[in-house]
C-alpha cells in the first residue's frame, strides 16, 4: 500500500488530522536531540516531486531509499535480527505533495464549534515512502514535511490510524500525546507501528512513521519497543 493510498481519509477524518492540537509529548526515553536537523521541508519537496516525475515518466523502481536511510544500520541499532533487503515493489519508494487547500465549509451533517466555522485551511506539504524486507516482513517507512510548524503528525493521522490500526479511542489519544520534536512514540494496538518528529532546518514540522505491512500474524520480532527503537534509529540518521 503506497503512502497515498494510506491517506484517503474521509472527509470528517480530513478536518479532525487538521484541528487536532499539537501537544508534544511521549513516552520514549533518549532518542534524537531536539535541535534543529539536516532536512528542510524544502529538500523533502524536491524529492517527493522528483519521485513524482520519474514515475510519471514510466522509470522503474528506485534503487535505495532518498536521505542515506541505511535500514541495515538501524536493525543493528534496535537490536533486531535479520537483513534488510528491498522489495520488489515498483512503488517500493514513491512520493507525492500537497499545495495546500484554503479554508473550506464543513461537511454536511457533521457538528463544529461555534468559533470554527468553516474547516481550517491545510498547509502544503511533501510526502516520502520507503518499502523493504526484513526476512519475510514488509517493512514500510512514511516521512511527511510541512512548512507549518506543528502539525505535520495532525496532516498523518489518518495514515497512521490505518498503519497502527488503531480505534478511534487510540487516535484520538495519539492526538492530545504525540511525540515532540526528538521523540518517537510506540503506537498502541498491536505495536506494530511507531512515530517520530523531527525537527527540520528551517521553518516547518516532519514526521515519520515506521510501521509493518501485514495481512495475518505480525512479526514479533518488529513489535514494541524493538520496533520503536528502530523508529528512532531511521529518524535519528536524518539529522
Amino acid at each position: 500500500m503506497t503512502a497515498a493510498q494510506r491517506r484517503r481519509p474521509t472527509a470528517l477524518f480530513a478536518s479532525v488530522a487538521v484541528l487536532l492540537g499539537a501537544a508534544a509529548c511521549s513516552s520514549s526515553s533518549g532518542g534524537v536531540p531536539p535541535g534543529p536537523g539536516g532536512l528542510s521541508y524544502d529538500t523533502v519537496r524536491t524529492v517527493a516531486e522528483k519521485l513524482l516525475q520519474d514515475r510519471a515518466a514510466g522509470k522503474g523502481k528506485e534503487a535505495a531509499c532518498p536521505f542515506g536511510l541505511d535500514l541495515g544500520k538501524a536493525l543493528k541499532a534496535a537490536g533486531i535480527p535479520g537483513t534488510a533487503l528491498d522489495t520488489e515493489d515498483e512503488r517500493a519508494v514513491d512520493g507525492g505533495i500537497g499545495n495546500g487547500e484554503p479554508p473550506q465549509p464543513w461537511p454536511s451533517g457533521v457538528s463544529h464549534p461555534p468559533e470554527m466555522p468553516s474547516v481550517p485551511a491545510r498547509p502544503p506539504l511533501a510526502d516520502v515512502s520507503c518499502g523493504w524486507r526484513v526476512g519475510s516482513t514488509k517493512l514500510d517507512l512514511e516521512l511527511l514535511a510541512t512548512p507549518q510548524r506543528g502539525v505535520a503528525v495532525n496532516l498523518m493521522l489518518p495514515g497512521v490510524q490505518n498503519a497502527a490500526r488503531l480505534g478511534a479511542s487510540d487516535l484520538e489519544q495519539l492526538a492530545s500525546d504525540q511525540p515532540g520534536p526528538g521523540q518517537t512514540k510506540l503506537l498502541a494496538g498491536r505495536g506494530t507501528a511507531a512515530l517520530s518528529r523531527i525537527t527540520p532546518r528551517g521553518e516547518g514540522d516532519i514526521a515519520v512513521l515506521v510501521s509493518q505491512n501485514y495481512d495475518a500474524q505480525p512479526d514479533q520480532a518488529l513489535t514494541g519497543e524493538p520496533l520503536r527503537k528502530l523508529a528512532e534509529s531511521l529518524a535519528g540518521q536524518l539529522r
